[in-house]
């Protein structure tokens, strides 16, 4: 997958404001919560991911990992890119 960059973080405080946001969401058929995420030097986002099946109420955790790069002086005005990877199932 590719980088995406963005000129916000759409009213975030951080980065990983950002990505946890990215990543909690509802939708008809399932729910994702970020459990617990961390960003270390401002490269690497780690984040525990939980799914919930509403119609049958299953429970998956997933790990996501995201190289980020953060420039807020950035000559072109994207200050904020990210790339994630595939999900990793426990």
């Amino acid at each position: 997958m590719g980088w995406l960059y963005m000129q916000s973080l759409n009213g975030h405080s951080g980065p990983k404001q950002y990505l946890d946001a990215q990543f909690t969401y509802a939708r008809p058929q399932m729910t994702s919560k970020v459990l617990r995420s961390a960003l270390t030097g401002m490269r690497v986002y780690y984040a525990a991911v939980e799914h919930i099946r509403l119609d049958t109420g299953k429970r998956d955790v997933l790990a996501v990992v995201c190289l980020v790069r953060y420039n807020p002086r950035d000559k072109e005005g994207y200050i904020f890119g990210y790339k994630d990877s595939a999900p990793l199932w426990r």
